[in-house]
């Protein structure tokens, strides 16, 4: 690009680009009888471009996939670079894709650094994986009755057939048996055979799980 007006010495180039690149000056000494002129040039380097952190991936424990593009967290990098394991260029390098499956609960950094072009550097970006936990619904424990023994532990509370459990889920009727109200179960009308009820819990963040409770009628001997 060349400038026809007259400047300073004292020039700001922080407004050049790549695209107009060169950009080309000349130095003028003399009168109008005697003169020299000088042209001196000013190229612009197209810099690497580590790019811009997007918001955290999420997963819920166990359900992280085996290859996970870490790409997919920055916008408008190149792709030549190399990826480490942390929260600078310091930690261990990383391949990518990466596989996520087996993380434990937690926030896990990843720094991206891209490849110098010639002089030009680009400072490291980091980006977060987040693994959410999955809600805890508890062990099941079966329960068995005898059929002339029913209207004895009716209501059964399906609560006490878990534990460990975290509370705010739901109780479903997998066998549709009309029996469930709550966590109460009226075993009193239910037929000799075995009948699922599955407490399920599902966060904020969308990571699910469940636990199925059985509870088996007996016949009664004759």
């Amino acid at each position: 690009m060349i400038f026809n007006n007259s400047i300073s010495n004292l020039l700001d180039i922080t407004g050049f680009t790549f695209s107009g690149s060169p950009y080309s000056f000349s130095y003028t000494v003399g009168d109008l009888d005697c003169s020299d002129i000088e042209t001196i040039t000013i190229n612009i380097d197209e810099g690497p471009e580590s790019g811009t952190a997007n918001v955290p991936a999420n997963f819920c424990q166990g359900l992280a996939p085996e290859n996970y593009d870490l790409f997919d967290l920055l916008t408008g990098a190149d792709q030549l670079g190399t990826w480490f394991i942390g929260t600078d260029n310091s930690g261990a390098i990383t391949t990518n894709p990466i596989d996520i499956s087996g993380l434990a609960e937690g926030t896990y950094n990843y720094t991206y650094e891209v490849t110098p072009i010639g002089t030009c550097v680009d400072e490291p970006v980091t980006v977060q994986i987040i693994v959410n936990p999955l809600p805890n619904t508890g062990t099941p424990s079966g329960a068995i009755f005898c059929e002339n023994d029913l209207i004895a532990n009716s209501p059964l509370d399906l609560f006490g057939q878990l534990s460990g459990n975290e509370l705010g889920g739901t109780w479903a009727d997998d066998n549709s048996t009309g029996a469930l109200t709550g966590s109460n179960v009226d075993i009193t009308g239910l037929a000799v055979g075995s009948y699922n009820f599955t407490y399920s819990i599902t966060t904020l963040d969308g990571c699910s799980n469940s636990s199925t409770v059985v509870i088996t009628i007996e016949p009664a001997p004759e």
